[in-house]
């Protein structure tokens, strides 16, 4: 009887460790499922991370080109005229006059369709900055911003662009590449140079002063 006894307290203790145990665990898994969830807004982009060195690209940058099986770099001198229009995706030497240089409304209109959208304009760094998400939605592509972290995520069937407020950078199609100006928010809307992004989706803009429009005309491949 005195053995029956022993035996269950002995049980009992084992089973205490083995709830406790559980119990534990479980704890453990509710922890890790609220980090989740609240990280979960930008956990696809660890790849744009602040303690990314190279967010920002120097005014020096260098290619690779492969021929007959070797590698070679050079360098881009960049000495061409930056234009508020064309994405060089280089840090042009010398900026052209903008059309206008005080930040004003105006209106943004694909040709040839009745799709336009009237929106506010910041000329800065000799170039023009439009809101992103508005300007990629009248020309067709979705838009998602992440207001946590700052990005622009922007995805039309051919293209994919995105922006991080305090960065010239750009992954265009996932590629890594310098933008003319850094992104910035203001007024809760992430602004981007205008030549990025619509050159980025397939699209060239040009200034109409009679109408104050920025008429965008898809570029001819």
């Amino acid at each position: 009887m005195k053995m029956k006894k022993i035996s269950l307290v002995v049980a009992l203790i084992l089973a205490g460790f083995a709830t406790n145990d559980v119990v534990v665990h479980a704890d453990d898994h509710k922890k890790e499922d609220k980090k989740y969830e609240k990280y979960k807004e930008y956990k696809e982009y660890k790849e744009y991370d602040d303690d990314d060195d190279d967010d920002d690209y120097e005014e020096e940058y260098y290619y690779k080109d492969e021929k007959e099986g070797e590698t070679y770099y050079y360098q881009d001198a960049v000495t061409e005229k930056g234009t508020w229009n064309i994405w060089t995706q280089t840090v042009a030497a010398d900026k052209e006059v903008l059309p206008f240089t005080n930040s004003q409304k105006v209106t943004v209109k694909v040709e040839g369709t009745n799709k336009e959208q009237s929106l506010f304009v910041i000329p800065k760094d000799g170039e023009f900055f439009v809101p992103g998400k508005m300007v990629a939605e009248v020309l067709g592509a979705k838009a998602t911003f992440y207001k946590a972290s700052k990005i622009l995520d922007i995805q039309d069937q051919a293209n994919e662009l995105i922006f991080r407020a305090g960065t010239n950078v750009v992954y265009d199609n996932k590629v890594k590449t310098p933008s003319p100006a850094q992104a910035f928010y203001v007024n809760e809307e992430l602004y981007v140079p205008i030549s990025t992004i619509t050159n980025g989706l397939g699209y060239i803009a040009e200034w109409q002063e009679n109408n104050q429009t920025f008429i965008c005309q898809p570029i001819m491949k």
